[in-house]
């Protein structure tokens, strides 16, 4: 039996990070490992499951773009007339739809020659796009265990790789449907939060900068609450949290209970 390894998933991110200052600076932690089944975890699965099928809709929304969009001010320069280098309308949808596309394109062809799935145009003559890519989505999302557990790139870091100053991004496929799904929900406008939270100082530098992380998740997909100042990075779950917002307000309690001096220092309570 193969011995258990940390999943790959963003589920780990937290728990990479923390592993990472560990073995650098001794800094110690108590973040807990989820392991892949072999490579990926359940939740990591269903994730990457769930975003494949939300990119049929994302995409009709961003063929929707050019609907909405409106000619841009060209640009001039000092030495020349006048030059206009605003893109054709729709032009920035297009480009997106066709890197989706294509990275689908690539990953089913992968997937048929893999698996002998027998041989299948990229692109069927006469087959609209739009049903061109449910088709293929829906193959995906068939295959999607063996993807994430037996492809030959399925155990690939989701982190991009660095050739000199660029960035390769992972053959993972998982790696790649989180990609296609984050740059469509960004291109539409989807990735903004409904509301701004309010949340109480930082347990541990005390300065007001927790926020809901965005690429922390825990096991059931709840995202951490992580400090951003660059020389704090504390991380909590929402039940560390909800239990350092309940010490503060006992303190908050205490403090109003403490009898004043009308000098402004507390008085001494009698022995």
């Amino acid at each position: 039996m193969p011995t258990p390894a940390p999943c790959l998933g963003p589920c780990n991110t937290a728990w990479r990070r923390a592993e990472h200052l560990r073995r650098t600076d001794g800094t110690p932690h108590d973040i807990p490992v989820t392991w892949g089944i072999p490579l990926h975890c359940a939740a990591c699965v269903d994730r990457a499951r769930r975003h494949l099928a939300e990119l049929p809709e994302l995409l009709v929304a961003i063929s929707l773009e050019p609907l909405h969009g409106q000619r841009g001010v060209p640009t001039v320069t000092m030495n020349s007339a006048p030059t206009d280098t605003t893109p054709w309308p729709g032009q920035a949808a297009r480009l997106m739809t066709d890197h989706i596309a294509g990275g689908l394109a690539e990953v089913t062809a992968d997937l048929r020659g893999l698996r002998r799935l027998g041989d299948h145009p990229v692109r069927e003559p006469g087959v609209r796009e739009g049903q061109w890519i449910s088709r293929t989505i829906r193959l995906l999302v068939a295959h999607i265990d063996w993807l994430l557990q037996e492809h030959p790139c399925a155990a690939e870091s989701h982190e991009p790789a660095r050739l000199g100053r660029a960035l390769i991004p992972s053959g993972n496929p998982a790696a790649q449907v989180a990609a296609w799904h984050r740059a469509a929900t960004r291109f539409t406008g989807r990735d903004k939060a409904p509301e701004t939270k309010r949340f109480a100082p930082c347990k541990r530098c005390g300065g007001p900068w927790l926020a809901e992380s965005r690429d922390l998740r825990l096991v059931n997909d709840e995202p951490y609450i992580e400090c951003q100042d660059p020389d704090c990075r504390s991380l909590l779950t929402h039940a560390e949290y909800a239990h350092h917002v309940k010490d503060l307000a006992a303190q908050e309690i205490a403090a109003r209970r403490t009898p004043v001096h009308p000098d402004g220092a507390p008085e001494e309570t009698p022995a």
